[in-house]
């Protein structure tokens, strides 16, 4: 009992002081594309709602969870943005209370202080402040609540917590596709937890989440290549560049978590060049 006291103590002192940190963002008006995905015509009407689940190219991405989201948000708070800030800043602790109970339940020390970096953080105000940004929030916590749900599978093999793992997953993937690399998240929990990986253990019950994965995946290709691929032809690299970039991308995104100054929307274009060989050292 003293510590689910000691626990949901802290959560609560930790939603104060992010709700205090975001201070800012609460009347916050509309960013960059924040108009264009707010006042859409499928988020004002009922056809809208389906249009959102069963035409996939009605919005640039099919994340279908994600605009019904927003679909019921614009029948709460209409053109007040107040609404949106709040419930995407609701959304972030959200994670950092998931991403709390998933260190505690791992036993990992210092699990409280990693909670207020994550929920402080200087990298995560883009996706809190921006509202368009609430897909990397939403999916975030769905992301986070598969992987402590399908930890406690592991743990006990229960087949009501692999169900709900699976279906938290889904949403997630319906939100926005980025956590598909998820079940291989949890893999390497598995290795790091055992030293080793069992293919009937671990492997075989993450095959159906590595499928949604791939489907998920390709209806994403899909229909964005469809709405924005054929107009951005700076976006035709070659499989070496696509590597090169990814490479970039890690050392980048460590590097402004490490040191985050000079955050932006949008960053200068890195310099890809596959016939540098140092680029393959150190991208």
């Amino acid at each position: 009992m003293s510590w689910w006291k000691r626990d949901w103590s802290f959560c609560l002192i930790l939603a104060v002081v992010t709700m205090l940190a975001y201070q800012p963002a609460w009347h916050g008006g509309l960013l960059w594309d924040d108009n264009a995905n707010i006042a859409t015509p499928d988020l004002r009407s009922l056809d809208g709602l389906r249009r959102i689940w069963f035409v996939p190219r009605t919005t640039q991405q099919y994340y279908p969870l994600l605009y019904t989201f927003s679909w019921l948000q614009e029948r709460f708070w209409g053109d007040s943005t107040t609404g949106y800030h709040l419930v995407n800043l609701l959304l972030h602790i959200g994670c950092a209370v998931l991403a709390l109970k998933i260190l505690r339940f791992l036993r990992i020390p210092g699990a409280e202080l990693a909670a207020i970096i994550f929920a402080l953080h200087p990298v995560n105000v883009e996706s809190v402040a921006w509202i368009s940004e609430r897909k990397n929030t939403l999916s975030g916590l769905f992301g986070l609540a598969a992987t402590l749900w399908y930890l406690k599978f592991d743990e006990g093999r229960s087949r009501p917590s692999y169900a709900l793992a699976l279906g938290l997953f889904l949403f997630g993937l319906l939100s926005k596709t980025a956590i598909v690399t998820l079940p291989l998240a949890w893999l390497i929990i598995f290795w790091w937890k055992r030293g080793a990986i069992s293919w009937r253990r671990d492997v075989v019950p993450v095959i159906p989440c590595f499928v949604l994965s791939v489907g998920a995946g390709l209806m994403t290709w899909w229909v964005e290549y469809g709405n924005i691929g054929y107009k951005a032809r700076s976006l035709d690299f070659s499989f070496v560049d696509r590597c090169l970039i990814a490479g970039c991308a890690f050392w980048f995104q460590l590097g402004k978590v490490l040191w985050p100054g000079n955050l932006m929307f949008v960053y200068p274009r890195w310099e890809i060049n596959a016939g540098v060989w140092c680029q393959y050292l150190f991208p």
